[in-house]
């Protein structure tokens, strides 16, 4: 395995610790960036992860219909970010980032002080579309500033430290913020209101995100893109994501890589915790206990993607782009399939399991970032990087509703291993055009 030579960075832009920026981007842009994916992911991932809470202790739904009706609504959460995504992408090709990036939090925070206050599965149903508009577009903003503010020499590095913050928030929500309904209950609040207390806490919270934001992001579009005529219609800036695809193999890889990378993210963090909760229903657990048992677990999982991100960066950067790629999709086809094999999750064996699908997740999540970030052209770097969110949205919406029957009619580890068998075929497409060319 041959090393990648590294590019020479551009000098007219800062270093931040071991990172070029672009120039044009200031420190302390790209700081507020850093800690706006970790506040995102914490909360996205809390928002999903007490959705089993919601369901048995305040909406009452029967065990029967929580894999299926959970399955539904990410299915219904993922078709408006794959309606939106594209247009999100373009509009801020002709708008600019940091305006689109700010509205989306605000919807975002939106969807947190409504969805508690569901009182049954059609109002579930209603207040998450004001949820998910808010995620479409924060997410898509998320991924487009993620990629311009870096430079080539240190992109695998730079999205390794973004997976770091990522895995950091999700850590924190598997570790600090799940628990929270039970401070609110050992205030004395019963269990409907804990949970709500929980959703508007962290409401606030991003209010005070989409401020930071405001006054924290570089103003307009980074030095060197000019931006898209305003007059021209957002679906045609839209559709050259597609076109893209159709003209680079390496950009439809990278699409692939958004559809089963954030499928494994989707899958995991919707059927774990659901998985704890009803094997420890027959095992006489509380929900608490299950709950608090998954949450351990789901940590460990996370917690090691966070502490092999930056070494996954590393080796990004030094061999064959190609090479690495299937690397990191090698990495996530084991985990899952492993974490797929696991009978008794409060077992022994699911601790290695969870140390390897959290190696997988997060390979796979870097690799797709790096790819898209080095294939996508700057003048259109709105819209590709809107068509690639909009791959990892598709991803989420067929896989966990798919999972979801498969939970339900298979057996409670099936989605895992349809998630092995995905990531598979990835490298497989991966590994064809390594072989098609070694070069980068």
């Amino acid at each position: 395995m041959s090393r990648r030579p590294l590019p020479a960075p551009d000098s007219t832009g800062l270093q931040l610790g071991w990172f070029w920026l672009t120039p044009g981007i200031g420190r302390g842009n790209a700081i507020v960036l850093l800690f706006s994916g970790f506040s995102l992911i914490s909360l996205v991932t809390f928002m999903t992860f007490l959705q089993p809470y919601l369901l048995q202790e305040v909406l009452h739904i029967p065990e029967e219909r929580q894999g299926s009706l959970i399955g539904t609504l990410q299915f219904m959460h993922e078709a408006i970010v794959v309606l939106l995504a594209s247009f999100i992408g373009a509009s801020s090709d002709k708008f600019g980032r940091r305006i689109v990036y700010v509205i989306g939090v605000c919807l975002f925070a939106t969807g947190f002080v409504i969805y508690p206050l569901a009182e049954s599965a059609g109002q579930l149903y209603a207040f998450r579309v004001v949820y998910s508009i808010g995620f479409a577009t924060a997410s898509v903003m998320l991924h487009v500033c993620l990629a311009e503010y870096s430079q080539e020499a240190t992109r695998g590095r730079w999205l390794g430290m973004v997976g770091i913050m990522n895995g950091l928030g999700v850590v924190t929500m598997a570790l600090v913020l799940s628990r929270a309904p039970q401070w609110y209950m050992g205030l004395g609040f019963d269990s409907a209101q804990a949970v709500r207390l929980s959703y508007w806490t962290f409401a606030v919270y991003l209010l005070a995100l989409a401020a930071a934001l405001r006054f924290g992001l570089a103003p307009g579009l980074a030095t060197g893109v000019a931006p898209v005529n305003r007059r021209e219609p957002s679906w045609k800036v839209a559709m050259r994501g597609f076109s893209a695809a159709r003209q680079n193999p390496r950009i439809l890889l990278a699409y692939s890589m958004a559809f089963a990378s954030r499928g494994d993210l989707g899958i995991l963090t919707v059927f774990f915790s659901l998985w704890f909760l009803q094997r420890g229903n027959d095992l006489g657990m509380t929900t608490a206990e299950s709950m608090a048992k998954a949450g351990m677990l789901f940590g460990l999982s996370q917690a090691v993607g966070l502490l092999w991100s930056y070494p996954m960066g590393m080796i990004i950067d030094r061999v064959p782009r190609m090479t690495a790629m299937c690397i990191a999709f090698g990495l996530a086809t084991v985990g899952y399939f492993a974490l797929g094999q696991i009978e008794n999750p409060f077992g022994s064996l699911i601790f290695f399991a969870c140390v390897l699908a959290g190696m997988g997740e997060s390979s796979a999540m870097i690799a797709g970032g790096v790819l898209i970030g080095q294939e996508a052209p700057a003048k259109n770097r709105g819209a590709v990087l809107g068509t690639y969110s909009l791959m990892g949205a598709a991803g989420i919406m067929v896989l966990t509703f798919v999972g979801g029957i498969l939970f339900d009619r298979l057996g409670r580890t099936a989605p895992f291993t349809m998630m092995g068998a995905i990531n598979l075929f990835v490298f497989i497409g991966a590994w064809m055009l390594r072989r098609q060319n070694r070069d980068d």
